[in-house]
């Protein structure tokens, strides 16, 4: 309980730092380190927690209806993180995947604004929902998910294993 508290405080915290560059947040790093560390329970009640709180308190304001799907995107970063750990506990194996880490981030944002568009779309159109306006609403959010995409690759690539690493050393030290 207390990681999941830190940890979303970290997250939430540092959304409202970065708010004003769009769609350039440390959540998804955060998630992600959460699950790698402490495993997927711990990172999905980070990813619950919030994007949950987020999606009310953003600056931007409330996210309405839209909100499951957001929680639902984020738990892929905690899925992601989870998997990760799997195959790269230790300091060397972590410092050696600094760009696949990063791309493994790129690919999860990627995912996540596919699919928060996609329900974009779904909760704007439905029941008139076509092909032609689901893929209208993706290219909209093209210029939305750029910044989002290489912001998730950079955090993943320098703060995933630096976070990951310090963590592991922290233990380390304490014993």
């Amino acid at each position: 309980m207390a990681v999941v508290a830190a940890f979303s405080a970290l997250a939430i915290g540092s959304d409202f730092a970065l708010a004003p560059y769009v769609n350039v947040k440390l959540m998804d790093t955060i998630v992600f380190v959460a699950a790698f560390l402490f495993g997927f329970r711990a990172g999905a009640g980070v990813a619950i927690v919030s994007e949950a709180a987020w999606s009310v308190v953003s600056p931007w304001g409330s996210a309405g209806a839209i909100t499951p799907f957001l929680v639902a995107g984020e738990l892929l970063f905690a899925a992601a993180g989870w998997w990760s750990s799997k195959y790269w506990r230790g300091p060397g194996a972590v410092a050696s995947r600094v760009v696949f880490i990063g791309a493994v981030m790129l690919v999860c944002a990627f995912l996540w604004d596919l699919e928060t568009n996609a329900a974009t779309a779904l909760l704007a159109y439905w029941p008139g929902l076509t092909l032609g306006k689901l893929l209208l609403t993706e290219v909209a959010g093209v210029p939305f998910a750029v910044p989002h995409e290489i912001a998730d690759f950079l955090f993943g690539a320098l703060v995933a294993p630096a976070a990951i690493l310090g963590a592991n050393r922290a233990r380390y030290v304490r014993g």
